[in-house]
């Protein structure tokens, strides 16, 4: 049987807290639709995960961290996205008071913390 493919590149995944996506913000609109715009615009779609999605870790005062999360997804066919991504990571995490966004792409995990 014939097919037709068309490659993605690699995927990039990352978790953001579930409860702060929808909430609203000072200015403008929340930060899951404005997620979803910049996932839309610079990276043609994205797929979201909603559920039992917790984690458990340590902080970087070795306190325990507990959070509820939404993993999102998006294919990274052109490697100059992943700065772009990651900036905006950085940008939500400072909007949502987060330490930091957990990233995952092409078998390498990351913490992106705001600057």
């Amino acid at each position: 049987m014939n097919y037709r493919e068309q490659r993605l590149g690699a995927a990039a995944m990352f978790l953001l807290p579930s409860l702060k996506l929808k909430s609203p913000a000072r200015v403008g609109s929340s930060p899951e639709s404005r997620l979803h715009d910049f996932l839309m615009q610079n990276f043609g779609g994205y797929t979201a995960q909603a559920g039992n999605i917790f984690g458990y870790w340590k902080d970087e005062t070795g306190a325990d961290s507990y959070g509820e999360h939404r993993q999102f997804t998006v294919s990274l066919i052109d490697d100059t996205k992943l700065p772009l991504l990651k900036q905006h990571l950085a940008s939500l995490a400072r909007e949502m008071d987060e330490q930091c966004i957990w990233l995952r792409t092409a078998g390498e995990t990351f913490l992106i913390y705001p600057t």
